[in-house]
């Protein structure tokens, strides 16, 4: 039967009725086939305040997408491209913490482990190597290996009559770590690589201050003391010019002296402002092809104590499973490094955790972990956040299909991405979990502490994961609103001028606080 949507008027008002009566589902239906089939979604109205935000910061709708979920499920209070697909910086961080939280436990250790090559004498003294293996801890900084060294001591060690033989066999071989490919600033110490015995990050300190000996001049000295390596550093003081950019009035050049010798040099030239007091400056030690920071500070820091050493440190394969530890260092607790990892969002603590996911179960007397691997510590990762993200109802994720890509743990990649709605969901489901108490307590407090520190204007109210890069702005953490309901909020911006855009996720950090 054809329906005809259209009628002519009728003579009388009782043939008018019962015409409309008859019609009237035929008119519904008309009115509902006059309607696209599929009528595309409209992109909810910007709040007020964000979309002021966004004007300012000249950058397109397109580029930015915001999500803000109640922390224990229900409806989005708001989401605006929270499916597309975006370039995350450091928030990727809460995906290698989060994970390593949930399947390490927060009081997972790293052990480096030292073995004797030889007989240890009554007098301290060991006839033959000392052998030291390393498990990926990202947190031996000089004072923890100064203390090392003197637990060494006070075990009865004094005179290694060998070689100190370090086995790095805990992660798998990989390439060369290029540490200008990132950003071709080799020396910015975000580009140290991954180490199973990675000490002080694989880097150095220059500590500048006005020398109080010698008025016109400043006094530099570095940390970790290394050995081979040579300081020359004669800088005068500034008395007139400001604090601003004290580094860009200087030149920094480290770089090896020739052959034979064996050691480096480490130039700085410049004038150092009298009004900045003391400041430091972290250089990344690039080490050239055979990346030598960890020999060279162990060598330094076992002399320090007054430990003596025939031969030297160096690389070596792996010592036999079955040898037995005679000392053992543990590290910080995982909840502390995972602390230090968001408080101050640093890559190389995260790319080693994130190696730590690469590895194989817990070693047994018959067998040890296998080397770590990127594409394992990717595969642990991936998989386990789309499982825990993973509706029961529906059995999707918005992590699955590729929407996750881990590239290296820490955010510090222009392949790792993910959608608002992912991390999103991801932070819901570990509000939801054991790990909730340690992540919460390891995210910079806005207006307080860490990376959200100049977020005043929700001081205290706000705990986020920061991430910057070249193009790309973003934030993602549990805000309290002023209805003392709690929020997952995730915001990204990329853009060409996305550090512009900074004011525009403050002000959907502030929105979400605002919920009355």
């Amino acid at each position: 039967m054809t329906v005809t949507c259209s009628h002519r008027p009728t003579a009388s008002w009782r043939d008018a009725l019962l015409l409309a009566l008859f019609l009237s589902p035929l008119s519904a239906a008309c009115q509902a086939a006059a309607e696209p089939p599929f009528a595309p979604t409209r992109e909810p109205p910007w709040p007020p305040t964000i979309q002021q935000a966004l004007q300012a910061a000249q950058v397109p709708a397109s580029a930015v997408s915001m999500l803000v979920l109640p922390v224990d499920g229900g409806p989005a209070r708001l989401s605006l491209g929270a499916n597309t697909v975006r370039t995350q910086a450091s928030v990727m961080k809460l995906f290698t913490t989060g994970v390593a939280l949930q399947t390490l436990g927060p009081a997972f250790t790293w052990r480096t482990q030292v073995a004797l090559g030889g007989r240890l004498r009554a007098n301290g003294v060991l006839e033959g190597p000392l052998l030291m293996r390393g498990d990926g801890d990202p947190s031996l900084v000089i004072e923890r290996v100064t203390l090392m060294m003197t637990r060494l001591r006070a075990a009865g060690l004094r005179d290694i009559r060998g070689d100190w033989l370090l086995d790095r066999s805990a992660f798998a071989a990989m390439t060369p770590h290029d540490a200008a490919a990132f950003d071709k600033q080799p020396l910015r110490t975000h580009n140290a690589g991954p180490d199973a015995l990675l000490v002080s990050h694989q880097a150095l300190t220059l500590r500048l201050r006005p020398d109080a000996a010698n008025p016109a001049w400043a006094r530099v000295s570095v940390e970790p003391e290394m050995s081979g390596l040579r300081l020359d550093a004669k800088v005068p003081l500034d008395d007139k010019a400001a604090c601003s950019d004290w580094r860009e009035s200087m030149s920094l050049e480290l770089r090896p002296d020739a052959p034979p010798a064996l050691g480096w040099s480490l130039t700085l030239k410049g004038r150092y402002p009298t009004a900045c007091g003391e400041r430091d400056w972290p250089v990344h030690w690039p080490g050239g092809e055979q990346q030598d920071h960890t020999e060279r500070v162990l060598d330094m820091a076992w002399r320090r104590s007054g430990g003596l050493l025939k031969g030297r440190v160096q690389a070596s394969g792996p010592w036999p499973f079955e040898t037995p530890a005679w000392f053992t260092w543990e590290s910080p607790p995982l909840a502390t490094v995972v602390r230090d990892i968001n408080k101050f969002s640093n890559n190389v603590m995260a790319r080693q955790l994130f190696l730590t996911l690469g590895r194989d179960a817990a070693p047994t007397e018959l067998s040890p972990r296998g080397p770590a691997t990127l594409d394992a510590a990717r595969a642990r990762v991936t998989q386990h956040v789309v499982q825990a993200t993973t509706d029961a109802t529906t059995g999707t994720s918005p992590c699955g299909n590729g929407v996750l890509v881990m590239d290296n743990g820490s955010g510090l990649s222009r392949t790792e991405q993910a959608s608002a709605a992912c991390v999103g969901r991801w932070l819901q489901a570990l509000w939801a979990s054991p790990a909730m108490p340690d992540l919460l307590a390891s995210l910079p407090i806005a207006g307080v502490d860490g990376t959200a520190r100049k977020m005043t204007s929700v001081a205290g109210r706000a705990h986020l994961k920061t991430g910057s890069l070249d193009g790309v702005a973003s934030v993602a953490g549990v805000v309290l609103g002023d209805s003392g309901r709690r929020y997952v909020v995730v915001g990204v911006v990329n853009d060409p001028q996305a550090d512009a855009a900074r004011p525009l996720l403050r002000a959907l950090i502030e929105w979400t606080v605002h919920d009355q």
